[in-house]
């Protein structure tokens, strides 16, 4: 370890990099805990955990052994402020959990709830009364990754398709039929 310190006081300008990127992980993985913890997910929440205070003690403490490298505390900044855009970009790539669609539809309904039913969607119906009378209200479950998929379907069929989407953290999905099941990594998420 020493030897890493001597060579890096050597090229002082790498260490506003290794610092840079140290928050930029350690945030970028803080995100993604974050929404493991929402989730409930006991397992991987704390095993991302342990990773990203590791890495920001790292950070953390090549800034506060050399107070007077301005650059280093601009680094560790930057660091943060991209972490937190990467994080969220790499949370929409990941799109873990499902959403609950609720499509209302004043003139279309039936083709909406069929057009979704034929591109392997489970649809449930209720009718409702809206501003202008009579409505048909369909409830989607899928997961996260379906969801521009439904609402392309429904838009497809229905331009004035009213749609609210929720995330759901938990459903009983025994006759759930997604388009993909989760394997690999997924299937412990």
């Amino acid at each position: 370890m020493t030897d890493l310190m001597n060579w890096m006081d050597a090229y002082p300008y790498i260490w506003p990099i290794f610092i840079f990127c140290a928050r930029l992980a350690d945030v970028s993985l803080g995100t993604i805990r974050t929404i493991m913890v929402v989730r409930g997910s006991r397992v991987l929440a704390p095993l991302l955990g342990f990773f990203e205070v590791s890495i920001w003690i790292f950070a953390i403490s090549m800034v506060i052994t050399n107070l007077d490298r301005w650059y280093n505390i601009i680094a560790y900044a930057g660091g943060f402020a991209t972490g937190n855009a990467v994080g969220i970009m790499l949370e929409q790539k990941l799109a873990i959990g499902m959403q609950a669609l609720r499509l209302i539809s004043r003139t279309k309904s039936t083709a909406v709830a069929a057009g979704l039913r034929l591109a392997g969607f489970g649809v449930t119906e209720i009718k409702g009364y809206g501003l202008g009378g009579v409505v048909s209200i369909s409830f989607v479950v899928v997961s996260r990754r379906d969801a521009p998929t439904v609402m392309k379907v429904a838009r497809n069929i229905d331009p004035d398709v009213f749609v609210t989407v929720e995330d759901v953290r938990s459903a009983n999905l025994h006759n759930y039929r997604g388009s993909v099941p989760p394997t690999g990594w997924r299937a412990i998420l």
